[in-house]
């Protein structure tokens, strides 16, 4: 639930030279209202309303560049897919100051359960159909293999007990990754993040939170929701029938390539332990996704 603060209450949490930015504010107007939104592990959002609408702020921890965060290619990307509808409108955004503005779109936030639902499967289907078709821009590039022995590395040197293991997991990605090569597809604009807090239902299905997007295979979207949503597994063909992959994607293959997200949501939460304090809960979900990976 969002968090109320009032416009005075919210100058110390935001500063004065970030909140000028947020249209309706730029001479020194207050808010008319602030909430703090939920989710996000890293980063703290705000909805701010002002004379001229309803705002997101999100300010961005410098911790997200260990885990894999690319902001200045997030800023692009996200730009793209806010003008092809898929992503919420970006109003401006600061890498220096480490912060960004969007328009707030209302809507019902997905629930885990959603990714059961084939219904709903074919609509995200429809939509990363759409982001994928987008011509993408010149961005930084995204090299999988690169993030995962960047967190192995980081974990080894903090857990050398742990080095068999997980260059052992190393050689299984090396090889998927060498498999969803050989499938010769497009690169295009992948979110790589599908979390249902990430997936809004307003007036169209809106992707948020793009900070981990990049331009590579597609197969990866696909991935993603496979590694976070076991539940959406029986579903696979019915994704791969809406995204238009179906006739460029094996069932093998995307089997092995949600190995890789799988493997990079558990060293994300591995290498966040040595970051940040994290929760119980955090902590039961590191071990669901070691308890996959060993299956």
């Amino acid at each position: 639930m969002a968090q109320d603060l009032s416009p005075a209450g919210a100058l110390g949490v935001i500063p004065p030279s970030v909140l000028a930015r947020i249209p309706g504010c730029e001479a020194g107007e207050r808010p008319d209202a602030i909430a703090a939104l939920p989710g996000g592990l890293i980063n703290k959002s705000f909805r701010v309303d002002t004379r001229a609408g309803s705002f997101v702020l999100r300010l961005n921890d410098a911790a997200g560049a260990a885990l894999g965060a690319n902001h200045g290619r997030e800023v692009r990307l996200h730009a793209a897919a806010g003008l092809a509808g898929v992503a919420p409108q970006l109003i401006y955004a600061d890498l220096a100051e480490r912060f960004m503005i969007m328009r707030y779109v209302a809507g019902a936030v997905w629930d885990a359960s959603d990714f059961a639902r084939p219904q709903r499967l074919r609509a995200l289907g429809a939509t990363l159909a759409t982001l994928h078709g987008i011509a993408a821009p010149a961005v930084a590039p995204f090299d999988l293999a690169a993030i995962l022995r960047g967190h192995a590395a980081s974990l080894i040197a903090a857990e050398p007990a742990q080095r068999v293991l997980l260059e052992g997991l190393m050689a299984q990605a090396d090889a998927a990754l060498a498999l969803c090569a050989r499938g010769g597809r497009e690169a295009a604009i992948v979110h790589n993040d599908l979390y249902h807090l990430n997936l809004i239902d307003g007036e169209r299905l809106y992707l948020i939170d793009w900070e981990y997007a990049a331009v590579a295979d597609p197969i990866f979207d696909l991935a993603c929701i496979l590694a976070y949503y076991p539940q959406a597994e029986p579903y696979a063909g019915e994704l791969l029938d809406a995204t238009g992959l179906a006739a460029h994607v094996s069932t093998a293959e995307l089997l092995r390539a949600r190995f890789l997200f799988l493997l990079l949501s558990f060293l994300w939460h591995r290498r966040r332990r040595l970051i940040h304090e994290v929760s119980a809960a955090d902590r039961a979900a590191e071990q669901e996704l070691w308890q996959r990976l060993s299956a």
